[in-house]
């Protein structure tokens, strides 16, 4: 017999993901791959409304228009976001939090990069792509200190 142990399988083979690894993000597939379709979805919508929200001032309000399009569509996704995690917790409601908030913070610079990719002008003011991430943070800040929405309170 010798001291070295045999493994199954040939030697290129990469190790299957740890049980620990697979746990750690069990359930959230969701959380995990929602927000960052968002931000595609999200860039598009701001492309499309763009021409019309331009159209209702003069120039300085026109490109004031640009940076107010994606805040006013950050603030309806980022609501809606908390809300859905407010209400569907998960087994685990600080990972299911951890996780919302990384992937919206990754989804908003995927809808300014896009965004600003799929045609001009250019967004101005990099702080109003994560008006987004803020919001969504806020919107389930507030969710869970209020005792109609915590868990905590349930008998």
């Amino acid at each position: 017999m010798s001291m070295i142990e045999e493994r199954p399988g040939t030697p290129g083979d990469s190790p299957a993901p740890s049980p620990a690894t697979t746990k750690l993000l069990a359930g959230e597939t969701a959380a995990l791959i929602g927000p960052l379709l968002l931000g595609i979805l999200l860039a598009v919508t701001w492309r499309l409304l763009l021409p019309t929200t331009e159209s209702f001032g003069d120039e300085q309000e026109a490109a004031a228009a640009v940076d107010g399009t994606l805040i006013g569509l950050g603030l309806f996704v980022g609501v809606v976001i908390g809300v859905v995690t407010l209400l569907r917790p998960g087994a685990s409601p600080v990972r299911r939090v951890l996780v919302v908030l990384i992937t919206s913070t990754i989804g908003a610079a995927i809808s300014w990069g896009l965004g600003n990719q799929l045609g001009t002008p250019h967004l101005r003011a990099l702080g109003a792509a994560f008006v987004w991430p803020a919001t969504t943070a806020v919107v389930i800040m507030v969710g869970a200190i209020l005792p109609w929405t915590s868990r905590r309170l349930e008998p």
